[in-house]
């Protein structure tokens, strides 16, 4: 669409407690009104069973749509 205009949102997020950001993203996924499946709530942990924090970030910040009128082009959580 050459007559949209595309926008960068960034955001520096500094996790102070691990265990709370990912019960917050458990109960976001397990939400009835979530388009995330039980599937998407296994991603919240990596396989040794450590809390996968990019993972849930993802889940509380990255929309299960994106908002009306918009498509999102491309999405990145990594460590700073």
């Amino acid at each position: 669409m050459s007559d949209t205009t595309c926008f960068r949102v960034s955001l520096d997020v500094r996790v102070l407690d691990q265990k709370a950001l990912y019960e917050s993203a458990l109960r976001h996924a397990k939400d009835p009104g979530t388009l995330l499946s039980a599937v998407d709530t296994f991603k919240l942990l990596n396989d040794d069973g450590s809390i996968d924090v990019r993972a849930c970030l993802a889940t509380l910040l990255d929309p299960d749509a994106p908002p009306a009128g918009t498509e999102i082009q491309h999405a990145v959580i990594e460590r700073l």
